[in-house]
């Protein structure tokens, strides 16, 4: 089965409400097996609207709406979809008092208002998808061999009621002889662009006469990109769970035979979460002296619970008398190399091991911009120093020279300390 996610809602197009309910959906529904191929965004505005109906219904089996559900003039969801099929859209009396009872339940004074009680029609040929938490029901029909299932725009209620009617949904397909499983899993890589992930896993292919996985295939892989990391999502397609995750398992084991230095977790990990689980497995504990992060780096790994097992000092020596008085970093180094270097980072994170007791100690200095960069040390110049069994390493970050903010000089200058961290204690 294949589906389309109309989300409806003047307040997602102008950008003051983001719009994750789509999001959501596809993934219930590829726990089902469905398929969705499109999602589309309108204002409300009944002409658009029903432009978008007549485009889903012609290329989709399943089209979902979200939005436009509410008591008030511009919530009209339910009438352009009775328009659309020219279907009668009446008062349900038994809804009618179901949404009264809940309007004395949530609180409401006196006699309901008379425009609540749109909220209780009904599409005639259509089965009611209850909400349990709010007053917005949703209806599911069919109209010329297209499944029509509306939710209200409210994430916790639109969650709420697709947990209730997924078994329908499981029922339609089975009658259609549709039944299966789509799952996907996420590997994270770093240290690698986009780019040269992509072309390395297409001549990969290529050079085994396979299919390129980023067409159709089974899996199939889609890439993306975000500030210093990638991801690839493997999908597979399986009549159950356990067949479609041997499938993702047998790819994701040939993805790090290619990707052996890059791959470091899956779905919800992040950089600063392997480390952590490593500190925490490996019994080390680690301290930070901060200058161009300002304490971003720490902040990352006392963000998440039960740092306190491998934290034991972070501190921001932003200026030059505080790496003096503090780290111990020579004036004359100072002077002479500048804050920005590999020998005042050195001298850090050598001042910051005397004083912190931590098995691991990192130092880090650069230029995070928008001022105080030189010719000589560009916006992105940052230096770290790592100081673990007795012995002291000092490098300059490596990335592809491009312009850069502020935060985001910050951010990849952590993501690539923390990946060397990940590295040392592989």
């Amino acid at each position: 089965m294949k589906a389309e996610i109309i989300c409806i809602g003047t307040e997602l197009i102008i950008g003051h409400t983001v719009n994750t309910n789509a999001t959501y959906i596809s993934e219930k529904l590829g726990e089902l097996g469905i398929s969705v191929l499109y999602h589309s965004t309108i204002g409300d505005n009944p002409e658009r609207i029903q432009e978008c109906f007549k485009l889903a219904s012609n290329r989709v089996d399943l089209v979902i709406t979200t939005g436009g559900l509410g008591p008030t003039d511009d919530d009209i969801t339910h009438d352009m979809l009775a328009e659309f099929t020219k279907l009668r859209l009446e008062e349900n009396k038994e809804e009618t008092k179901i949404l009264e009872d809940k309007y004395s339940t949530y609180g409401g004074k006196g006699q309901m208002p008379q425009i609540n009680y749109r909220q209780a029609r009904v599409i005639e040929t259509a089965s009611v998808v209850p909400n349990p938490i709010g007053t917005a029901l949703g209806m599911l029909f069919e109209h010329k061999k297209t499944l029509f299932l509306s939710f209200p725009g409210v994430p916790c209620e639109m969650e709420a009621m697709l947990d209730l009617i997924s078994p329908k949904l499981t029922e339609h397909l089975r009658t259609r002889g549709e039944t299966g499983v789509i799952a996907s899993k996420k590997l994270r890589l770093t240290n690698i662009t986009e780019s040269r992930m992509a072309q390395t896993i297409t001549d990969h292919f290529a050079k085994l006469k396979k299919t390129n996985p980023f067409f159709d295939s089974n899996p199939s892989l889609a890439p993306y990109a975000t500030l210093g990391e990638c991801y690839l999502r493997i999908t597979a397609k399986a009549g159950t769970g356990e067949e479609a995750y041997k499938l993702i398992q047998d790819f994701d084991s040939e993805l790090h035979t290619i990707f052996p230095e890059h791959i470091y977790g899956y779905d919800d990990d992040s950089l600063h979460g392997v480390l952590a689980s490593k500190l925490k497995d490996q019994k080390l504990s680690i301290s930070f002296a901060e200058s161009c992060t300002g304490g971003l780096a720490s902040k990352l790994l006392t963000d998440l619970p039960g740092s306190s097992e491998y934290i034991k000092l972070n501190l921001v020596t932003y200026a030059n008398e505080s790496k003096i008085a503090m780290l111990g970093v020579k004036a004359s180094t100072l002077e002479l190399h500048g804050a920005v270097s590999a020998e005042t980072a050195e001298e850090m994170v050598e001042g910051l091991a005397k004083i912190s007791n931590s098995d691991i100690n990192v130092s880090i200095t650069g230029v995070a911009g928008p001022g105080g960069a030189s010719n000589e040390k560009p916006i992105g110049t940052v230096y770290v120093g790592i100081h673990y069994k007795g012995k002291t390493q000092v490098s300059k970050l490596d990335w592809m020279a491009r312009m850069l903010n502020r935060e985001q000089v910050r951010e990849l200058a952590c993501k690539k300390i923390f990946w060397k961290l990940i590295k040392l204690l592989h």
